[in-house]
């Protein structure tokens, strides 16, 4: 036996009566903006009509704001769709891998199996806090606590996936509008002392002066130089080419950047990336002038520091060079440390953090003012010096 409710102008749809096997239901079927037909069922009782009823009303408003009423897809499913379609082509290699890196997180976590429509504000800021701590997936696997940046990139990714949901009309409301972005804690940046820097470029000189050390073509104090004075990374300097200096205006053109392992090339990361890094000291201008005219190249194309082949060192090769230097000096730091010491050492100059911001081709200089200014040994003594002098004159 099956009824029809007589009142059907609450909304699209019909409410009937439905009995399956022992039980009793009144039962909404609708149509949701695909053409998708679709039944929910509500208690057969009087409170269980006016429910359906109410129902009935919510599925009509949402219609009626484009929204679809029905939502397929989890938290998981959505985010790996999304990836898919919409930036596993738009991302070079290194960036894709952190990207899955992230949603492999997601992926496990409790809210990964929550229908996306059925998701709010609470359960992922809840999400967020267990990620801080021990946790433990939806797979009973134990988990170490992770460091504020990558629970940040956790949020980036929630946060874009969620957006583009809202954008197609698969869900209402976007529940990441009411979520607390995590407040990314920057590690302290190793940086070189003046005796670290000495110490290193005496290495330099050591190998060099090797009778056994034919084999090498790189001019590596050069090198380390221009990580030292210009700040830019590995990869920036190994894809630079001589057209890119401009020995007029002293200027260095960072455009790209080398992949690791392979004679590939990709533009910089972010759009504040593609930029002019001045070359503040004459020795550098000079030894750049100097190392072109060493290697006979009267070409204006070329890579600076080249291979055999005409194509750029490879990142190894730094690599290997680097762990010899740490064994003559002792030095445990990285080679990356050479754009942390380059920072500190300008604003320890008084440039101004944008302009220091600017040089390094970070997107936006809180980034500079939050990894860099906290590292700059006696900053609240020269604002003293500053406030003095200021009042002297």
């Amino acid at each position: 036996m099956k009824k029809t409710v007589k009142n059907s102008t609450y909304g699209q749809g019909a409410i009937g009566y439905e009995k399956v096997g022992k039980y009793e239901y009144w039962t909404l079927q609708y149509y949701d903006n695909s053409g998708k037909k679709l039944k929910k069922r509500f208690p057969y009782t009087k409170q269980g009509e006016e429910n359906a009823k109410k129902f009935q009303k919510e599925v009509s408003r949402k219609k009626s704001d484009g929204v679809l009423v029905s939502c397929k897809h989890t938290v998981a499913s959505w985010c790996e769709e999304y990836i898919q379609t919409y930036k596993i082509n738009s991302l070079r290699d290194s960036s894709l891998a952190i990207l899955l890196s992230t949603f492999n997180k997601i992926e496990v976590s409790p809210i990964a199996d929550i229908p996306l429509d059925k998701v709010n504000g609470a359960m992922v800021q809840n999400f967020y806090n267990m990620l801080s701590e021990t946790w433990t997936d939806k797979n009973g696997k134990a988990h170490e606590p992770i460091a504020s940046s990558s629970i940040g990139k956790v949020h980036k990714l929630l946060a874009a996936a969620f957006k583009k949901a809202l954008q197609l009309r698969m869900i209402a409301f976007n529940p990441m509008d009411v979520v607390e972005p995590p407040k990314v804690k920057y590690a302290e940046k190793g940086i070189f002392t003046e005796e670290e820097i000495q110490k290193i470029f005496e290495a330099v000189d050591m190998i060099a002066a090797k009778k056994c050390n034919t084999r090498q073509t790189h001019d590596y104090s050069l090198l380390f130089t221009m990580l030292l004075q210009c700040g830019m990374r590995v990869g920036e300097l190994l894809a630079l080419q001589w057209q890119d200096i401009d020995f007029g205006k002293r200027e260095i053109h960072i455009h790209s950047t080398k992949v690791r392992c392979r004679q590939e090339f990709n533009d910089t990361k972010t759009k504040a990336g593609n930029r002019y890094i001045p070359i503040i000291s004459d020795n550098l201008l000079a030894s750049l002038k100097e190392y072109r005219i060493r290697k006979n190249i009267i070409r204006t194309t070329g890579y600076i520091f080249e291979d055999s082949h005409g194509g750029a060192m490879e990142y190894r090769n730094i690599t290997r060079y680097w762990t010899n230097i740490r064994k003559l000096t002792g030095i445990e730091k990285n080679v990356h440390c050479f754009r942390h010491t380059c920072a500190t050492l300008w604003l320890e100059k008084g440039i101004p953090v944008a302009e220091v911001s600017r040089i390094l081709g970070h997107s936006d200089p809180t980034i500079t003012y939050s990894m860099y200014t906290h590292s700059i040994p006696g900053y609240n003594q020269r604002i003293i010096e500053m406030f003095r002098r200021t009042k002297q004159a």
